[in-house]
């Protein structure tokens, strides 16, 4: 019995890591599917393969664009391909914030991490890591460019605080 339960399991992981509508079923018990979620799913699994190289979703609001596009793919793609880098972007940074963090808590749950990898805390610390080393070097930035009298030198200033933080103003 628990071979046959294993061997269930196995086949369930497979089809996960294929189907995205698989994988979208057992991320989200609740899912019930509709004909224009096959037709998003298909086409996200032809981006998969490399079929396809970009997508267009045009559907009426409340149909799981956000979800599946900017909330369950980028976590599918980063099971898939773990050693890759997503660029999540959206209408306002906000938005855009948020899915990441959703994508990150579910790439950490252990409902993902039966299918796929665990980031662990390591890849975690450096994250926390990396931001803490940019605010002491947006710090840095804002002390020097408060101080400068130069108009070429703040505009340097400027452009490099852009390049840690895109959305940062200094004056």
């Amino acid at each position: 019995m628990e071979a046959l339960l294993e061997k269930e399991r196995r086949k369930t992981v497979a089809n996960c890591k294929s189907d995205f509508l698989e994988y979208v079923k057992q991320m989200w018990p609740g899912f019930i599917s509709g004909r224009h979620h096959r037709i998003m799913a298909d086409a996200f699994n032809k981006v998969m393969r490399g079929e396809l190289k970009r997508v267009i979703i045009n559907m009426p609001p409340r149909h799981t664009k956000s979800e599946f596009a900017s909330y369950l793919l980028p976590a599918w793609f980063l099971g898939k391909f773990p050693q890759k880098k997503i660029i999540q972007t959206a209408h306002t940074a906000e938005l855009a914030v948020g899915f990441g963090r959703k994508v990150r808590n579910l790439v950490n749950s252990a409902d993902f991490q039966r299918f796929w990898f665990s980031m662990g805390r390591t890849e975690r610390q450096r994250e926390i890591a990396r931001r803490r080393k940019r605010k002491v070097g947006l710090a840095k930035v804002r002390e020097r460019f408060a101080a400068s009298k130069n108009e070429g030198e703040k505009a340097q200033l400027l452009a490099k605080a852009r390049r840690m933080s895109p959305f940062i103003e200094l004056e």
